[in-house]
């Protein structure tokens, strides 16, 4: 028998390599920086499996979304007071003083993108760059400082985006293709 590896004539030109760029904001002018033990998105969806009676198993059509977590982790090998305060949400920013304060709609971060480029030598009518787009961010969970008796400080935050209050039904989440020009 011949082993199958799924590999096709095309399969070097679309290898993602690299850490990929991390920005926020709309319009990518605010990038993170250098990021330092990679970046991890997830995309964890949940459906609800709804079984009539006499289902020996999933049923085609009686599946639906019942809930969606969307994060990116980013292990950031820079620090700047600037990002500290739209890490720490709520906070505030005042004489090079990043502190606590209330979760407000002001909080949140209208997008986060994390841009990743496909390798290779890819025909025009082929995606060279892939952009993650998540919306209405927060950074939730622990914000870690590793800082090593030897060597570089890694800063470690996770954004989660969140359902827009006025679009309940829109996962908050686009990944966009963009051909080469």
């Amino acid at each position: 028998m011949t082993a199958q590896y799924g590999v096709s004539t095309n399969t070097s030109q679309r290898v993602v390599m690299g850490p990929g760029k991390v920005y926020i904001g709309a319009t990518k002018t605010w990038p993170l920086g250098a990021t330092m033990g990679g970046n991890i998105l997830e995309i964890n969806r949940v459906f609800r499996d709804i079984r009539p009676d006499g289902a020996l198993g999933k049923v085609k059509g009686f599946r639906f979304l019942e809930s969606g977590e969307y994060t990116l982790t980013v292990k950031l090998l820079e620090f700047h007071e600037w990002w500290t305060y739209y890490m720490l949400a709520g906070s505030s920013l005042a004489t090079h003083v990043v502190s606590g304060g209330e979760i407000d709609d002001s909080a949140y971060l209208s997008e986060v993108t994390f841009d990743m480029e496909i390798k290779g030598i890819t025909p025009a009518t082929e995606a060279t760059l892939v952009s993650v787009v998540l919306s209405n961010c927060l950074v939730e969970g622990p914000f870690t400082i590793n800082a090593p008796e030897s060597g570089e400080v890694v800063f470690e935050f996770k954004f989660t985006a969140h359902y827009a209050a006025s679009a309940m039904t829109t996962e908050p989440f686009a990944i966009t293709f963009t051909a080469a020009t």
